[in-house]
């Protein structure tokens, strides 16, 4: 079975040959896994690692984006500023596009991109490179956590609760920008990739970062309607959402997601055992291997543990795909913790 299928198959809740495997990493953690393995490119190390997915970003090509002194900016105008710490450097949130702004009129003469300006050929190198691989295409941040960058969290929040117009406004131009970018992604680059993924950071460790009521107004509706387009074209629908996911489950598989990432097990009501007995047979598991505790703090012998624990729970009649419970292993995770965990669920996760 090639990883593709492999994928697939644990997407529809049918046991593959084994536990399909993916993988991401900050940058310096995949300087030192090159270095281990000897290699020169990042598909030798998702390689190595057995990876069955590959996530590729499409491409963007608009006036928003350029570099200063001190920033970078997107194409939607956010600007960010690369900052050092003990493991390397990362890049911090710095210019809200829509931070001053006061009137609805004043954001809809934003300059918004358009979708005209997206092209797809990292998508098709990375199928040409990888045709056995499970190929995960994404675009861009979803509705509430785009908007959080363009206003800045804090004020976006407020917007939420006392500027209602002003909060349906930004979100309803993004998506004015998202649902078409989808609908192209499908029909110029839809052979290119399997999987479609989007990031929505809606939770904290303790729950939703807002009321049920301002989910369903604001959010679901338009994962729904991700969800309609994706499935139009015959693929699934990977949401990322960090922390505790677990009251707004129920809502986010009722509009059609596929696939949920990362599931932090850290959480409030993220024990694996339950989610796997409340909605296994609706969602798909896409991660799971608790990045604070475990791969950062524990030993070799708790992570194989935890991914043999994960597999047996999560991994039952399919459903599961293992990997961090985070996008990026961080360069705090210990090099032999990551290599045990891959070993693992290669090696001791077997369905035949």
């Amino acid at each position: 079975m090639d990883s593709r299928t492999r994928v697939l198959t644990a997407i529809n809740h049918k046991q593959p040959d084994r536990l399909p495997i993916t993988f991401d990493a900050e940058k310096e953690v995949i300087a030192a896994l090159m270095k281990h393995f000897g290699v020169k490119t990042r598909d030798e190390v998702w390689n190595a690692l057995h990876a069955d997915t590959r996530l590729i970003g499409a491409d963007h090509h608009y006036h928003h984006i350029r570099t200063t002194k001190k920033e970078s900016f997107d194409f939607w105008g956010i600007g960010q500023v690369e900052q050092a710490y003990s493991g390397g450097t990362y890049w911090e949130y710095s210019t809200a596009p829509l931070a001053k702004m006061e009137t609805v009129a004043e954001i809809n003469a934003y300059d918004w991109p358009t979708p005209d300006e997206l092209s797809f050929e990292s998508l098709r190198e990375s199928r040409e490179n990888n045709p056995d691989k499970a190929i995960i295409a994404h675009i861009t941040h979803a509705g509430y956590f785009k908007a959080t960058h363009m206003r800045g969290m804090e004020a976006f929040m407020v917007d939420l609760g006392q500027n209602p117009e002003i909060a349906e406004t930004i979100i309803n131009r993004i998506n004015g920008y998202i649902f078409p970018a989808i609908e192209r992604l499908y029909q110029d680059a839809g052979d290119f990739f399997d999987i479609f993924y989007i990031a929505d950071d809606f939770c904290d460790a303790k729950g939703p970062l807002m009321s049920p009521r301002m989910f369903r107004k604001y959010i679901k509706p338009y994962l729904a309607k991700y969800a309609e387009i994706v499935h139009t074209y015959g693929k699934k629908l990977l949401l990322h959402t960090c922390g505790s996911t677990r009251k707004l489950l129920p809502d986010i598989i009722d509009a059609g997601v596929d696939l949920m990432e990362p599931i932090q097990t850290s959480a409030a009501g993220m024990a694996v055992e339950g989610l796997k007995a409340d909605f296994g047979d609706k969602m798909t598991f896409y991660g799971s291997i608790d990045l604070i505790n475990v791969l950062s703090k524990g030993s070799p012998d708790d992570v194989r543990n935890e991914v043999l624990k994960n597999f047996r729970v999560l991994g039952k009649n399919g459903g599961f795909i293992v990997g961090p419970g985070h996008t990026y292993i961080q360069p705090d995770v210990p090099l032999e913790n990551i290599l045990i965990m891959y070993e693992t669920a290669f090696n001791e996760c077997r369905y035949r």
